[in-house]
């Protein structure tokens, strides 16, 4: 079991750094679904088509996800503080250039910007994070509580941009990002520790056009699949283009004597699976967020604010899981935690779709949404740990980066596979007359996705197996014996022959 041992007591200002970090980190996930109950009304206003509304909710993590690399190389040239500090006055300045727009392609612009500020604020964020807390136990426990934070800022959002467009006007949405990273810049020096001073790293630039540019085009690829499905050439070319991006970008970082993500960072099976664990938490968030959004609305008929209230609940539970998860992680080990909220999810994807949606039913879909949301917290506070385990201080950045850039992944990959696979079972119940077409059509995918989940559980426990923590056992060997002369020496037929030795039966 990968448990961490203990260490001293965290510096007493250690968790007012965590609050003022997880703050932020709330903050820039919240943007990602700030748009999701907020779009009806920006549709109205803006004059936004379908395909316009999609883009104006994918611009931010479509940038955001493209740059966190190079992101992550420039927290080491710049330093932490300083470059959390300006990634998080851009995104700052983009909200309330958001909220300010007049028109549609301002508001498209405004979410690309915030985008790249939040690309410069979360892996400067988790270095600033590591440098508050010691190695071992303290940090496992803060890394555990950091974990669910994506997904609970996702929820917030989908809850704050609710409310306020229900009540006000959904431009205050954008205002309230705009003034709590106005207020988290005010406390940032005092907060925060100064971390280590920075170095002058070369920066691989091909590598970072490259990286970018492969992440944005896999990402718009698959945000364009909802609009256009899986066969149209606004899907297949992005996809293509974007897979011989990345292709060039793996082939130039073994290249470089700097790259931005050296390939043996992923070499691990441990931190890979790790990485995929963090995936697929906010991948099904988001996934769930999007269908339950469509049901409730235009199949139950709530509003805005009601299907809002529908994950205040949800954000509680993922509250809860956060406070209580870094204890249990630093006690039963990544490996177990991992599969028990992978097992979680699965029995919340199964009451929501198999029981609360065949059924036609608000009650078991609610239950089904507290039960997912455990999951999903509980699998992040592993993932996150297991994910930067054994990294050293020097690579906290690139660490960073890339958790975030996994936790980024999920959710445009979810929403293309699991609204495919709703639409194509709906056309199906259509061509067969079944009145509840689109019903049935959320059922199946989120059974479809309860299977994918429960298959992770076997994937996760076979890959968090062996701990980073442990080292290998190094190969038993056998001495010579000594060789004597005189009268004692050993004859010949007698001496030690490492040919007649038997090789060890266990594992090296």
């Amino acid at each position: 079991m990968d448990v961490l041992p203990e260490t001293p007591a965290e510096p007493r200002n250690a968790w007012v750094s965590f609050a003022l970090l997880g703050a932020v980190q709330l903050l820039l996930n919240a943007s990602v679904s700030v748009t999701f109950a907020a779009g009806p009304a920006m549709q109205r206003e803006l004059g936004l088509g379908r395909v316009d509304l999609i883009l104006a909710s994918a611009a931010y993590g479509i940038s955001f996800s493209g740059l966190l690399l190079l992101g992550g190389r420039l927290t080491d040239r710049v330093g932490q503080r300083l470059l959390f500090s300006r990634g998080t006055a851009l995104f700052a300045v983009a909200s309330l250039a958001a909220a300010l727009a007049p028109v549609s392609y301002a508001v498209l612009a405004a979410r690309f910007l915030q985008g790249c500020g939040a690309a410069l604020a979360a892996p400067a964020a988790m270095s600033l994070l590591r440098a508050a807390f010691p190695e071992g136990r303290a940090r496992a426990v803060a890394l555990a509580r950091w974990g669910p934070l994506a997904s609970l800022g996702a929820a917030a959002g989908i809850v704050l941009s609710g409310a306020l467009s229900t009540w006000a006007n959904w431009r205050w949405s954008f205002a309230a990002l705009a003034a709590v990273a106005v207020a988290a810049l005010a406390f940032a020096r005092r907060a925060l520790p100064a971390g280590p001073p920075p170095v002058r790293v070369p920066v691989d630039l091909v590598g970072a056009v490259l990286g970018t540019l492969a992440l944005t085009t896999l990402g718009y690829g698959f945000v364009m699949v909802g609009p256009h499905g899986w066969t149209a050439a606004a899907v297949l070319g992005p996809l293509a283009l974007g897979a011989v991006l990345l292709a060039a970008f793996a082939a130039a970082q073994r290249r470089v004597a700097a790259p931005l993500l050296p390939l043996g960072f992923l070499a691990s099976r441990y931190r890979a699976t790790a990485l995929a664990c963090a995936l697929l938490g906010p991948a099904i968030g988001a996934g769930t967020a999007f269908l339950l959004g469509l049901w409730f609305q235009q199949v139950r008929g709530y509003s805005a604010l009601e299907f809002a209230l529908a994950f205040v609940p949800y954000s509680a539970v993922l509250l809860g899981v956060g406070f209580v998860a870094g204890r249990v992680v630093a006690r039963h080990g990544v490996r177990a935690v991992a599969v028990g909220g992978l097992a979680v999810i699965a029995a919340g994807l199964f009451l929501i779709g198999a029981v609360g949606l065949r059924t036609d039913s608000a009650v078991p879909v609610l239950v089904g949404l507290v039960v997912l949301s455990a999951g999903i917290g509980t699998l992040m506070s592993a993932a996150v740990v297991g994910a930067v385990a054994g990294v050293p201080e020097g690579r906290s950045a690139l660490a960073g980066a890339v958790v975030n850039t996994a936790i980024l992944a999920g959710p445009p990959v979810s929403l293309a596979l699991i609204s495919s696979a709703a639409d194509a079972r709906t056309a199906t119940l259509l061509a067969a007359g079944d009145p509840h077409a689109a019903t049935g059509g959320y059922a199946f995918a989120f059974e479809a996705a309860c299977a994918v989940y429960v298959l992770a559980i076997a994937l996760a426990g076979y890959g968090l197996s062996l701990s980073p923590h442990r080292r290998p056992r190094r190969p038993r060997r056998i001495p010579r014996p000594r060789r004597t002369a005189g009268p004692a020496a050993v004859p010949t037929a007698e001496r030690y022959d490492p040919r007649a030795t038997a090789r060890p039966s266990g594992p090296p």
